[in-house]
């Protein structure tokens, strides 16, 4: 069910969590102190996963999301989302292994939304140089013209970075190469980097090259920024200011909050910060042009990944999506106006 909340209407949901109307937006808050309501959360179980919620080792109420090497086995299993283990028919494997809670239809928003995100996450210290395609933290458009997510946090490589998807418009591409990957902000100066890269609709991940002495010239940069690549790459209709380097994920809790409208016609825009640092400001062309209707965006976060050995943990936790920059930051704290410090001092 999609598209039912009123300006006067208000729904109390338990678990912690509560929907409700604020300018035609769904307010979503959650502290995963207990498992969340399945009317505004769908819980992704496949024999990979595990999932827990409440109180953990280190103090903090979260989601707490585990994925293992995929089990070569199956038998009688069922599935409901996509890939995911519920009632209804034959489970399909799909090559992925994954532990993922999205948001459910109910509270999803119309695509091009105005909207604010604020979450604490943390990711597993697990993720090397080389470990394969990671995300955790993305935003997809259902039923797109492409497979890909708007939006997404990518930790492939041990390598904190984020990024968006346009329709390749560059007019030197390959045939198939109909994507173009955006680098929006990173662990290092985005000026290190292509802006864009090329990509099939088939390709899962293609991280960008980085400049040699990348290590080096990011502390030397530690204090110059703001940053734009120099490289557009296939990037076009787009501009990316980085103002200061992401912070390391690993081992650690990170607070995110986005500010972001996902267009694909130009008026498109993501504001990011980390630890109350200003990380990035975009304007431009995000997304899949698109025959007919548009669909809803959804949220989603927990593993995702290519087939690994070992098993990876990632925790969700002081979740918030609103209309409202107050809501999102009621201290005025995390979402400064401008930098903030630098990538040397977090």
């Amino acid at each position: 069910m999609r598209g039912f909340f009123a300006p006067i209407l208000l729904i109390s949901l338990f678990a912690c969590s509560h929907a409700v109307a604020d300018s035609g937006l769904a307010i979503v808050s959650e502290d995963f102190s207990a498992a969340p309501s399945d009317k505004y959360w769908y819980v992704c179980h496949r024999p990979e996963n595990s999932f827990s919620f409440g109180k953990t080792d280190d103090g903090k109420t979260a989601m707490v999301a585990t994925v293992k090497p995929e089990p070569k086995t199956f038998a009688f299993l069922k599935e409901h989302h996509g890939s995911c283990l519920d009632e209804g028919s034959v489970y399909q494997r799909d090559g992925d292994e994954r532990a993922e809670i999205w948001e459910s239809d109910a509270v999803r928003l119309k695509l091009g939304a105005d909207v604010w995100y604020r979450f604490d996450m943390f990711i597993d210290e697990s993720l090397n140089a080389a470990s394969k395609r990671f995300i955790s933290g993305q935003w997809k458009e259902d039923k797109a013209a492409r497979g890909g997510p708007l939006l997404a946090q990518r930790f492939t490589g041990g390598r904190f970075i984020i990024t968006v998807e346009q329709d390749n418009h560059d007019p030197a591409r390959k045939q198939d190469d109909v994507l173009c990957r955006v680098l929006i902000a990173d662990q290092y100066p985005l000026s290190l980097s292509p802006a864009g890269w090329p990509h099939d609709d088939k390709t899962k991940d293609i991280p960008p090259r980085l400049a040699a002495g990348s290590y080096s010239t990011t502390m030397m940069m530690a204090g110059t920024t703001p940053d734009v690549a120099k490289d557009q790459g296939c990037a076009r209709d787009i501009n990316v200011t980085q103002y200061s380097t992401l912070p390391s994920p690993f081992g650690r809790w990170t607070t995110m909050v986005y500010h972001f409208a996902l267009r694909p016609d130009q008026h498109a825009f993501v504001d990011i910060w980390a630890n109350g640092h200003k990380i990035a400001s975009v304007k431009g062309r995000i997304g899949y042009q698109k025959e007919g209707n548009r669909s809803t965006e959804y949220f989603k976060f927990g593993p995702y990944r290519d087939p690994e050995s070992y098993e990876t943990v990632t925790k969700l936790a002081n979740f918030m999506r609103s209309g409202s920059r107050q809501d999102a930051d009621p201290t005025g704290k995390l979402t400064p106006d401008g930098p903030s410090g630098t990538a040397t001092d977090r």
